[in-house]
C-alpha cells in the first residue's frame, strides 16, 4: 500500500482566533461551508503542502479515498460525514480519522464528544501536534482550563510555537488565577502579535490582579490611542488611576466617558464620590443627579446612597433635590426596605432643618416597623442624648449595640455620649469592646485619651 502524509485536516484553530477578556473562548464556526469548499483547504486536506511528518499521523490509500469522499459530504451534510467516519474507525485506522471526527463534533458544538475523539487520536499518535492544540481549544470552551493549558503547552513542545497558542495559555492561567504565569504567556503572545487587542486586555487584567496599576495605566493609554471611542478602555484606565490613588485623573476619564454619552449610573455615582472626597459638592450633586436620570440600577438603584452622602456632608438642599429626583424617576416604585430608607432620609432632613418633632415621629415609626434598622436607632439615640433625655438615649444605644452590623459604631457613639457627660469610666469599656471587634488607629488614640481622663478623675 502507498503511504502518504496527511498534513492538514479540518482546521479548528486558525490565525485570528481570540479570547475576549472575562469571557470563555468562542471558536467561530460560521461560514464554514466556504471554508470546506476552498481550494486551499482541499489542497491542505490532501497533504500536497509540506508537512511535519514527526507530528502528523499517516493515512493509507484507502483512507485517502475515504477523505476524497468526505469532502463534498462535509460541505453538504456534516452529520452524514460523522456517520461515515464512525463506521471506518477501528484500532488499526489512522489517528487522522479520530482527529477529523473530533473536528466535526467541534463544528457541531458537541464539544464533549470532540474531546473523546481528540484523546483517542492522541492515544494512537501521542505527538499529534494539532490534536493537542484543538483539544486545548475545546477544553477551554468546556471551562476546563487546567487541562486545556496542559494540551496547549504540549503543542508548544511539539513545535507549534504561535502567538495565539501563548495567548490561550495566558488565558487559561488567568482563569486559574495564576497571574504571574498568565502575564508571562501574554507577553510572549504579544511578541508574535503586538497589535492583538485580546492579548493586551489579558495582560492588563493580570497587571490589575497583581496591583501593577502604573503598567495598566500605560497599557490602556496605548489602547485608548488606538481606539479613543472605546469607553471600556477609559474606564479600565480610570480604575488603574484609582489604584494609584490618583482620583483626579480617574475623574477626567469618567468625564470623558460622560461626554461621550456612555456613562451609566455606576460610572456617574463613582464620579460623584470622587467630587465628594474633593469637597466639590455642587459638581458631585450634578453627577449624582445624572445617575438618577440615566437609571440602570432598577428599584434598588445606588441613588439613595447619594442622598445619604449629601446629608452626611451637610448639603441638605442637594440631598432634598436628589430625593425629589429619585421619587420622580422611580414613580413611587420602591421595595419595602427602600421605602423605609426614604422615610429615614426624610427624617434626617427634618432634623437638619430643625423640625425635630416630625423627624422623631417618622424615625420611631421606622423602628417600630423594622427593629433592626440600626441607622434610625442610632439617630434617635443621638437625638435623645443631645436633648438631655439620657434614659431614652441609653436605651436606643443599647438596642443598636445588639445589631451586629452596627455594634462597633454604636459602642463608639455610646462612649462619646458618656465622654460628653464626663463619665469616662463608662466610656472606656465600650471603646475597648469596639477595638476588640474592629481595631482602628484613630479609635485607639481616642481610647488612650479617655483612659487618661478616667485616671485623672479618680485621683
Amino acid at each position: 500500500m502507498k503511504i502518504i502524509n496527511a498534513a492538514f485536516f479540518i482546521l479548528l484553530f486558525v490565525n485570528g482566533l481570540c479570547v475576549p477578556l472575562f469571557a470563555q473562548v468562542q471558536s467561530d464556526f460560521s461560514n464554514m461551508n466556504h471554508f470546506w469548499s476552498s481550494q486551499e483547504f482541499i489542497n491542505k486536506f490532501m497533504a500536497t503542502y509540506g508537512v511535519k511528518s514527526e507530528v502528523e499521523p499517516k493515512i493509507n490509500a484507502e483512507e485517502k479515498d475515504l477523505f476524497n469522499k468526505l469532502i463534498p459530504v462535509i460541505q453538504q451534510d456534516p452529520q452524514k460525514a460523522i456517520s461515515m467516519l464512525l463506521v471506518e474507525i477501528d484500532a488499526q485506522s489512522s489517528a487522522a480519522l479520530e482527529f477529523t471526527l473530533g473536528n466535526l463534533y467541534a463544528q457541531s458544538n458537541s464539544n464533549s464528544k470532540a474531546v473523546i475523539q481528540y484523546r483517542a487520536a492522541i492515544k494512537k499518535f501521542p505527538d499529534f501536534q494539532r490534536a493537542h492544540m484543538n483539544l486545548g481549544v475545546v477544553l477551554i470552551q468546556l471551562g476546563q482550563h487546567s487541562e486545556a493549558r496542559e494540551e496547549l503547552v504540549r503543542t508548544l513542545e511539539l513545535g507549534g510555537e504561535d502567538g495565539d497558542i501563548y495567548g490561550l495559555i495566558g488565558y487559561c492561567s488567568l482563569m486559574n488565577e495564576n497571574y504571574l504565569s498568565a502575564e508571562a504567556a501574554y507577553r510572549k503572545a504579544l511578541l508574535f502579535s503586538p497589535e492583538k487587542i485580546d492579548w493586551k486586555l489579558g495582560l492588563a487584567q493580570c497587571q490589575l490582579q497583581q496591583y501593577k496599576y502604573g503598567e495598566c495605566v500605560t497599557l490602556f493609554g496605548e489602547l485608548i490611542q488606538s481606539n479613543p471611542n472605546n469607553k471600556d478602555y477609559w474606564l479600565h484606565q480610570a480604575n488603574a488611576f484609582l489604584g494609584l490613588a490618583e482620583s483626579k485623573k480617574a475623574a477626567v476619564n469618567y468625564e470623558i466617558v460622560r461626554r461621550m454619552g456612555k456613562a451609566d449610573a455606576i460610572v456617574l455615582n463613582q464620579l460623584g464620590d470622587i467630587y465628594i472626597n474633593d469637597g466639590v459638592y455642587e459638581t458631585a450633586y450634578e453627577a449624582y443627579r445624572d445617575a438618577v436620570l440615566v437609571g440602570g440600577g432598577g428599584k434598588n438603584a445606588p441613588s439613595l446612597r447619594s442622598v445619604d452622602i449629601m446629608i452626611s456632608v451637610g448639603e441638605y438642599e442637594y440631598a432634598t433635590a436628589l430625593l425629589k429626583s429619585i421619587r420622580e424617576a422611580r414613580q413611587g416604585e420602591f421595595e419595602d426596605d427602600n421605602r423605609l430608607k426614604i422615610l429615614q432620609l426624610e427624617g434626617r432632613l427634618l432634623l437638619a432643618k430643625g423640625e425635630e418633632a416630625n423627624a422623631v415621629d417618622i424615625l420611631e415609626k421606622i423602628v417600630e416597623k423594622d427593629p433592626l434598622d440600626g441607622e434610625s436607632i442610632l439617630i434617635l439615640a443621638e437625638y435623645y442624648g443631645n436633648n438631655e433625655k439620657e434614659e431614652e438615649a441609653e436605651l436606643f444605644y443599647q438596642r443598636a449595640e445588639q445589631i451586629a452590623e452596627f455594634e462597633v459604631r454604636a459602642k463608639i457613639s455610646h462612649a462619646q455620649f458618656h465622654v460628653l457627660r464626663n463619665a469616662f469610666n463608662k466610656a472606656v469599656p465600650l471603646l475597648k469592646e469596639a477595638q476588640s471587634k474592629r481595631p482602628r488607629d484613630n479609635v485607639q488614640r481616642y481610647l488612650d485619651q479617655v483612659e487618661k481622663l478616667a485616671k485623672l478623675k479618680t485621683r
